[in-house]
């Protein structure tokens, strides 16, 4: 990435959260930076889970924006002046605008989400699709689904919460049905399996959400993590033929929408295209 000079003028961005040094945002917003030769800045602020209140006042004074990561995204909606449509039915913020000194809360990660199956040329309409996990991104997957009409059942290993998030969705969306199942009592086939739990990732590397004999019949497996590149699940996914996607394209295509929102314009497709080739090499080069 190419060194430029920061003057008082240099408007400033950050991803706040805790742990934070594993974050990839910086990369994709420097690499965006500097495409497009703008004097902006992109930094990384370690903020503690009980310290995020006192940590507003500084960031509404001195930033543009800035992303929210764990174990933020809930918790930062009490010190919002306006939250998105979005992000309200999300129950959580993974973007803030400042504008005037007032933070505005949105949620990207349901694009990213969408814009990677889009890409990827998949097709979930009227097929059944298995989430892993009922926390945060579990939530914003669910509510994607529904809005590409697929069939959705959530697994936990606490069968309580997926419950809970299985009666979320449907007071949500009028009609439409959801399933919660014990993740250790998987049982029909699914079209789609997606992983939303860490398992795979960190000091969870070796470990697998579900059995593998649960991901027979599945045509696509989408493990949100993208660290590892390819996780165990996708491993296993890949010998019974599945098409496997990690999470990088969702974690870049969720930081373009974010540069959007500060931005207030739509990015070129040529430019984003290029930026995503670049961010790959670079992450396959670490």
């Amino acid at each position: 990435m190419n060194n430029r000079i920061i003057t008082s003028n240099t408007k400033t961005f950050a991803v706040i959260g805790d742990p934070i040094s594993h974050s990839l945002s910086p990369v994709i917003h420097s690499l965006f930076y500097n495409k497009l030769s703008l004097d902006r800045l992109y930094i990384t602020l370690k903020i503690k889970e009980q310290e995020l209140g006192n940590g507003i006042p500084f960031l509404r004074e001195n930033f543009g924006g800035f992303n929210v990561t764990i174990p933020h995204k809930e918790e930062i909606l009490q010190y919002l002046d306006e939250i998105d449509d979005e992000a309200k039915a999300y129950g959580a913020v993974n973007t803030v605008k400042i504008t005037d000194g007032r933070l505005i809360g949105f949620n990207t990660d349901g694009y990213g989400f969408s814009k990677t199956l889009q890409l990827e040329g998949v097709d979930l309409r009227n097929k059944k699709v298995l989430i892993l996990g009922a926390g945060g991104g579990a939530r914003v997957v669910a509510f994607e689904l529904i809005k590409m009409a697929a069939k959705v059942t959530i697994a936990n290993r606490n069968l309580k919460r997926a419950e809970e998030l299985k009666l979320d969705i449907e007071e949500a969306n009028k009609g439409y049905k959801v399933k919660a199942i014990d993740i250790i009592k998987i049982q029909d086939a699914y079209d789609c399996i997606i992983n939303t739990t860490p398992l795979g990732m960190g000091n969870l590397i070796d470990s697998i959400p579900i059995k593998e004999e649960n991901l027979q019949g599945a045509e696509v497996v989408f493990d949100l993590i993208y660290n590892p590149y390819q996780t165990k699940l996708l491993k296993c996914a890949k010998t019974i033929g599945s098409k496997g996607i990690n999470g990088l394209q969702m974690l870049f295509y969720q930081g373009i929408k974010a540069q959007e929102i500060w931005l207030d314009q739509k990015i070129d497709e040529e430019i984003i295209q290029s930026l995503y080739k670049e961010f790959v090499d670079y992450h396959k080069n670490q």
